[in-house]
């Protein structure tokens, strides 16, 4: 879908469950063939993480994964701060002719919501702009009763086509049960901003901006476990900060949340180097490895997160009659062998953490792939396989 940024620029925004008119699957994608997807964060000391993929012959080949640097400067927090504009050169491998920027900012926001819900915001939006406003502290004169102008209502949005309220800019899309919309957005500034991040005539150029949570939900469609499972089961998304449960019946999104409370796998890390007392250099390696007992430490973290879990399985069987026997854990670099025994023990279903890059066509020798690269470490490309995944499906 098109987003007009100003009058002549425009980029497309890609909603990562979006798929090509006819219900075909994204293999045979009418987007952009050769995409690197990046996920924008700059607080991660390791880089951003990056992948490249392309489409030969149908099939999606993974050509390139790694850590690229991040640009010399940081997401605006103002309109002041946006002129402030950097150029962000990726490295040669890289430069896939567009690219896909799957976002991390503290201003970001992805929610269930409801037509109504969208009606309230749009209509209080536009009363607030209409109202009289006070200057240098005069109070300013009423228009009289019969001249005072109605604030225009905001109508109902049109399914996949771009709204903007009070300076955000969002997509709305229906989900499986009507009226159910899932809605996420940045803020003006930043979009405007990352849309001139890299250089003008030289690959690659922004093809899609995406919120990171947004893209994580592409990136689970074409896996093989989740294929074989008919498309219906449990995601959970853990990241740096936070955790998401996203349900799916057939392929279609039927429930989003944000548990409630949760924190993310840096806290995890913290809860394991403060209970056991090691440094950051051991924390990876008692996750892993069995000599050290990790549970203890991490209980406190988990013990919730599969509460709101079962909350979350009680409702599809109940609203939905959707029951499910597949729960994805993803992007969880390590730890996931004890998230899964948690699970066990608690919901009676264990835990599913599958190779990122399963499924994806095999490499070639010019391909610049991290030979050491594992199942867990590619964990952290997650949402940079979604964005690039999603980009390609084309609107």
């Amino acid at each position: 879908m098109k987003l007009q940024l100003t009058k002549d620029k425009t980029i497309d925004v890609k909603m990562p469950w979006e798929k090509p008119a006819g219900g075909a699957s994204s293999h045979a994608g009418t987007g952009p063939a050769d995409v690197v997807g990046v996920v924008f964060d700059a607080s991660d000391a390791r880089g951003c993480p990056a992948v490249r993929l392309q489409r030969r012959k149908g099939e999606y080949h993974l050509v390139a994964a790694g850590f690229v640097p991040a640009p010399a400067a940081a997401l605006p927090a103002s309109w002041d701060e946006s002129r402030q504009q950097p150029e962000w050169t990726l490295p040669v491998a890289y430069q896939a002719p567009q690219a896909a920027l799957a976002v991390v900012s503290p201003d970001m926001f992805i929610r269930q919501t409801t037509p109504d819900a969208l009606l309230a915001e749009g209509n209080a939006a536009e009363a607030e702009k209409s109202a009289p406003k006070k200057k240098l502290g005069v109070r300013r004169e009423q228009p009289a009763e019969k001249e005072k102008v109605a604030a225009p209502k905001v109508e109902a949005p049109v399914p996949f086509v771009p709204v903007s309220q009070a300076g955000t800019r969002f997509v709305t899309a229906p989900l499986a049960e009507d009226p159910f919309i899932l809605q996420t957005g940045l803020p003006e500034y930043q979009v405007l901003w990352l849309s001139r991040l890299l250089p003008e005539g030289k690959r690659p150029t922004a093809c899609s901006v995406q919120t990171a949570p947004s893209a994580l939900l592409a990136a689970l469609h074409e896996q093989p476990e989740f294929v074989k499972a008919g498309g219906t089961a449990m995601a959970v998304f853990v990241t740096r900060a936070t955790i998401y449960f996203a349900a799916y019946r057939k392929g279609e999104l039927i429930l989003f949340r944000e548990c409630p409370g949760a924190a993310g796998s840096d806290v995890m890390r913290e809860l394991v180097k403060s209970g056991l007392g090691v440094g950051d250099d051991l924390v990876d390696s008692i996750l892993e490895d069995t000599l050290i007992d990790p549970r203890p430490a991490l209980e406190p973290l988990v013990r919730p997160v599969l509460q709101q879990l079962q909350i979350s399985l009680d409702y599809l069987s109940q609203r939905h009659e959707v029951h499910v026997d597949h729960v994805f854990l993803m992007g969880l670099g390590v730890g996931a062998g004890y998230w899964s025994q948690f699970a066990l023990e608690t919901i009676g279903v264990p835990f599913i953490s599958p190779d990122v890059f399963e499924g994806l066509g095999k490499p070639t020798k010019a391909d610049a792939l991290p030979a050491d690269l594992t199942p867990v470490q590619s964990q952290a490309f997650l949402a940079a396989l979604g964005a690039a995944r999603a980009a390609m499906e084309g609107a």
